[in-house]
């Protein structure tokens, strides 16, 4: 008996030893694991549920380096969405599609999803309001710019807080929506009542296979009421996903539901020298930032990359005169530090075919890349040095 427990606790310690070994070896094989920050977790009692709920949220990088205020996208079954959601907000806002914004992300308790998104929505709706909303508010910098996003049984409950209250966000995204057929008249009503409507709504339906014609075909009568009847403020769109069933829906539908909810944001979209010209030029330019900065709460100064692409467009259609105006008073007035602009402004000068003007430009983007220490500095060096040598 003693051989076998002797047995038993040699094995016992080979096999342990041998995990260390492979867990050693496999740390030299592939390094060390990746760790990546999602936010933090924070926990809510909250007196309306009666109950302790727990909040993920997460900043954006610019949260951390200014004093600026942030607009909210409020995420629905937390628990199950708040990673994709804050890849999909990263990948967007940096893109340019979308201004850097807070992720708040209510999870769900244990069955507690048909409670709140269903029998009792009311109350989960004002556990949002006068609980969530008021501790977002008092611990971060918010601008009062919101959106709700919600999945199947908490995608219809972002259709009925639409229709209830919606003047309460200002984004709505639904993904699958469960049960549109009982909101149909809900919707008509709305629209009958309320031609003031300026939110923007996205909502989409997995295929028919996973989901049947029984809720494809309410979302495709619904979309078809709002294209009858929804006033022109209302930005909507609905979307039909054939390759994705209702679990798949929701990552696509979060993405694309922001970048097209924030279309205004994403700038004027100038596509020749006419169009520049028909819009009142910079004057217009200078309106669409200000009513931009109005809708979203955010700054109401033209970008550096607004600039770069009225430059690079003003250039292609054969105005490099205009351009370097254009560019000459932006970085005099808003961007003195832009090496970008310096870049453009070389090629403008270039194509006036004014070395001179060209090489002081050059010199000065090369400049101002050894004092901020750019990673692309030789290659500014590289086209200096070829200005300077062409003949």
């Amino acid at each position: 008996m003693q051989t076998i427990y002797l047995a038993i606790i040699m094995s016992a310690i080979l096999s342990f030893s041998s995990n260390l070994l492979a867990e050693e070896h496999a740390t030299k094989e592939h390094g060390k694991p990746i760790e990546y920050s999602f936010g933090h977790q924070y926990q809510l009692q909250s007196e309306i549920l009666g109950e302790d709920r727990q909040l993920l949220i997460y900043v954006p990088e610019e949260y951390k380096s200014s004093n600026k205020k942030f607009p909210v996208v409020y995420v629905l079954e937390g628990d199950t969405h708040y990673k994709h959601a804050t890849i999909s907000v990263e990948k967007i806002q940096k893109s340019g599609w979308m201004p850097a914004s807070i992720i708040v992300a209510i999870t769900d308790n244990k069955n507690t999803n048909t409670r709140d998104y269903r029998n009792e929505r009311e109350k989960f709706l004002q556990f949002i309001n006068e609980e969530v909303q008021p501790f977002v508010g008092k611990n971060f910098r918010v601008n009062g710019y919101k959106t709700l996003f919600g999945h199947a049984m908490s995608g219809r409950f972002v259709l009925e807080t639409f229709i209830k209250t919606p003047d309460e966000f200002d984004n709505y995204i639904s993904a699958n929506p469960y049960g549109l057929k009982g909101l149909i008249s809900e919707f008509e009503d709305l629209l009958s009542k309320n031609q003031a409507l300026d939110q923007s709504l996205y909502f989409t339906m997995g295929t028919v296979l996973d989901n049947g014609s029984y809720n494809v075909d309410p979302a495709e009568e619904l979309a078809k009421l709002l294209k009858n009847k929804a006033p022109k403020s209302l930005q909507w769109t609905y979307e039909y996903l054939p390759l994705h069933g209702s679990h798949s829906s929701a990552n696509v539908t979060l993405y694309n539901g922001l970048s097209k909810n924030f279309t205004f944001f994403q700038g004027p979209f100038i596509g020749s020298y006419q169009e520049f010209v028909d819009g009142n030029k910079m004057a217009g330019v200078e309106a669409y930032f200000k009513e931009r900065g109005n809708k979203y709460h955010i700054s109401d100064e033209v970008t550096m990359g607004t600039f770069m692409g009225l430059g690079f467009m003003l250039l292609d259609g054969g105005h490099p005169n205009v351009a370097a105006e254009i560019l000459i008073d932006a970085i005099k007035d808003r961007f003195p530090e832009s090496i970008e602009l310096y870049r453009v402004l070389g090629r403008a000068y270039m194509k006036m075919e004014d070395k001179e003007k060209t090489i002081k430009a050059y010199e000065t983007m090369v400049l101002k890349a050894k004092q901020q220490k750019h990673p692309r500095l030789d290659g500014f060096e590289s086209l200096l040095k070829q200005v300077k040598e062409a003949k």
